[in-house]
């Protein structure tokens, strides 16, 4: 091949990209712009994630107090029903 028909399919070859990237560019323009939207959604899924972890780590820790309240209440209960049982030479009847 010679200089010039390799210097003209170059060109040709210049030509079809440039061709092809310029058919190809809506597409690519809509692909980034997706991609841009799917890591807005992803940021914000994440940062709702985040939120609902702390808010399921706060219900745990109250619920953590509240069992230990509760057994706090039982205990000091029984220790009433003890109580009343010295004093009394019965058991407390059970409230209806």
């Amino acid at each position: 091949m010679t200089d010039p028909e390799r210097a003209e399919l170059s060109r040709l070859f210049e030509d079809l990209d440039a061709e092809e990237a310029d058919a190809l560019r809506p597409a690519m323009e809509l692909a980034a712009a997706r991609a841009e939207d799917l890591a807005a959604q992803k940021a914000q899924l994440e940062s709702q994630a985040d939120a609902l972890a702390r808010i399921v780590a706060e219900q745990e820790g109250l619920l953590a107090d509240a069992t230990a309240y509760l057994q706090k209440l039982r205990e000091k209960n029984a220790a009433l029903a003890e109580d009343y049982r010295r004093l009394m030479g019965h058991d407390l009847a059970p409230a209806r």
